[in-house]
């Protein structure tokens, strides 16, 4: 059995009177990447910055490979943090923010290839000041790399970038715990994509814990499904194959609650009857857990 690498117990922090995170606790686990989720104001952030050491909880403690952490040096050997947009020097170039936090983190690899990994090698020698957003996320994460830890914290490292880069960048996440066994855990408002790069997930709401588990053991779930169609459907085929209603007219969308493995078996039998749908929208199951807590 795999053993976490990190785990997080119990955790509670107060800004004055107000309980920003109260008995959070989880594991990070070798080659999984752990989303947290939840609405702005939820404590993810906060949570962040209490395992990197940035602020002291009132309550809990962490254990690293076994052992309840004692000093954040232990923390910072292992774990590289992209916390609150990391700031550089930004008349350096690329290559030398590098140099620069890879001599003060006494790092071994070659700052280069840190680059190359996120995709910006042939920016290495422009000033940071020239980056664009998504170029400046790219050097956040390279320097979270530094070092080469076993566990990298990464808040909101999508915001603001475009889908090209963004994707890039999963890609970029989904390798490191993939191929390198990294425990990844990452912050994102945007819940789709979390579904398709996390393995596990904790939804927070008022710093507390809502919801939890693996991605994988909900799959069987049913959740709303809609099918949208050009011309009006034959409502007995949907209504005895599938159940629901038609929520919409012309466009016709027909709504009904499946699994992933129902909605497949479901489009082959109407496409085989002539009845296809031009576009299927699926609830995601992080949208509909995010829901229970805004509603």
């Amino acid at each position: 059995m795999v053993e976490p690498i990190l785990e997080v117990r119990n955790l509670e922090l107060n800004y004055g009177r107000q309980k920003v995170v109260s008995d959070v606790s989880f594991q990070l686990f070798p080659g999984r990447v752990l989303a947290l989720i939840g609405p702005n104001g939820a404590g993810k952030s906060s949570v962040m910055r209490l395992i990197a050491g940035l602020v002291r909880p009132e309550a809990g403690h962490l254990i690293l490979r076994g052992e309840p952490v004692t000093s954040y040096t232990s923390v910072h050997q292992s774990a590289g943090f992209f916390i609150e947009a990391p700031d550089f020097y930004k008349n350096l170039d690329a290559l030398q923010n590098l140099k620069l936090l890879k001599k003060i983190r006494k790092a071994e690899q070659p700052v280069s290839e840190l680059l190359r990994v996120v995709g910006i090698e042939h920016a290495a020698t422009k000033k940071v000041r020239k980056y664009s957003n998504g170029m400046k996320q790219r050097l956040g994460i390279a320097q979270a790399l530094l070092g080469d830890p076993s566990i990298l914290v990464l808040d909101e490292p999508f915001s603001g970038l475009d889908p090209e880069v963004k994707q890039f960048l999963m890609d970029v996440i989904k390798k490191l715990a993939g191929a390198d066994n990294k425990a990844i855990l990452v912050s994102s408002h945007q819940l789709s994509d979390m579904e398709i790069l996390a393995d596990d997930f904790i939804l927070l709401s008022e710093g507390k814990v809502h919801a939890s588990g693996k991605l994988s053991d909900y799959k069987n779930e049913r959740h709303t499904v809609r099918f949208w169609f050009d011309s009006e459907p034959p409502a007995g085929l949907l209504e005895r194959t599938a159940g629901g209603k038609m929520v919409q007219t012309d466009p016709w969308c027909w709504e009904s609650r499946l699994n992933r493995r129902e909605t497949t078996e479901l489009v082959g039998q109407w496409s085989s009857a002539g009845c296809i749908p031009y576009e299927i929208e699926r609830e995601d199951l992080l949208h509909s857990k995010y829901q229970e807590i805004i509603k």
